[in-house]
């Protein structure tokens, strides 16, 4: 059991984040060249988390925020893994990846930035239903990320403004939607305020009104995911947030109630495709920028 220190903490750092199949690609012909895989930076927030890589190659992965990526200089490479196993490939201006869609990107010499917002599959069909079609970003917020990227000591907030501005142009009205049954709603509000204290999942049931096998199953059916597996994303929110500001991987893993480093990175790459030390390496020019002012 971890220490209610770490637990209070959770508690009071926590983000929500999400990602989602193919909803919309803008497709060109002309292939990348090769390179190696570097992360640059990544910036955490309440629902959105905003990301920059150049020469990035992920493996095969799948997570529950809805993800939405754009070259700034360039196409890069998607590869979608379908249902019966087929890989499809093709080059892209834009995507957008629905959440617990399996996928990956390749750039060998392009920058790309990414937008992941925190949603689920199942909301993310409905606003599909309700007519939502992703819009791929205008000129202005391509002019913004470019210049967000000349200038990397840039005010977090003003960065928070441009991460919001572009899911509000690219997919309006996504996280207004909520799940069709009030106790899930109310399940995920606690889970989002502390994420540790959720993996008793017998109590998080109690505490809906609801037995364990109903709850697990009426979770799945207003959120496409397993309460495990929801829990999990939380978990590694905290630990993308606690990495961005500085933790070794050692205190994230213990404080977001990982054993160790092994069980933080199996967890890591699985679901994000990269491995945790390639974040925190990612984002240690902006916590010396921070510490210099």
């Amino acid at each position: 059991m971890r220490g209610n220190g770490a637990r209070s903490r959770m508690r009071h750092d926590a983000r929500t984040l999400r990602c989602a199949p193919i909803a919309c690609v803008v497709v060109h012909d002309q292939r990348n060249g090769r390179g190696a895989a570097m992360t640059l930076r990544i910036h955490v927030y309440r629902n959105l988390a905003l990301a920059f890589a150049q020469e990035h190659l992920s493996s095969l992965h799948a997570h529950q925020a809805l993800q939405m990526t754009v070259g700034l200089d360039g196409v890069f490479g998607l590869e979608i893994e379908r249902e019966d196993g087929r890989i499809e490939r093709c080059d892209a201006t834009f995507a957008c990846v629905a959440p617990q869609q399996t996928h990956r990107i390749a750039s060998y010499d392009r920058m790309l930035a990414y937008l992941y917002v925190d949603t689920n599959p199942v909301a993310y069909r409905e606003w599909r239903r309700r007519g939502g079609i992703p819009i791929p970003p205008d000129e202005g917020i391509l002019t913004a990320l470019r210049a967000l990227l000349r200038t990397p000591d840039t005010d977090r907030e003003r960065i928070r403004g441009l991460a919001y501005r572009w899911y509000e142009h690219t997919l309006p009205g996504l996280l207004d939607i909520e799940p069709s049954d009030a106790r899930i709603g109310q399940a995920i509000r606690i889970i989002d305020a502390d994420p540790l204290e959720s993996l008793n999942y017998t109590r998080l049931a109690r505490m809906v009104h609801l037995s364990p096998s109903r709850f697990a199953n009426v979770f799945r059916e207003n959120t496409g995911l397993p309460v495990r597996n929801y829990v999990l994303w939380r978990r590694l929110v905290y630990v993308f947030d606690r990495l961005e500001h500085g933790d070794s991987i050692t205190e994230a893993a213990h404080n977001a109630g990982f054993s160790d480093c092994a069980h933080l990175s199996r967890s890591f790459h699985r679901i994000c495709g990269t491995m945790p030390s390639n974040i925190r390496m990612l984002c240690a020019p902006r916590r010396a920028a921070s510490s210099a002012i």
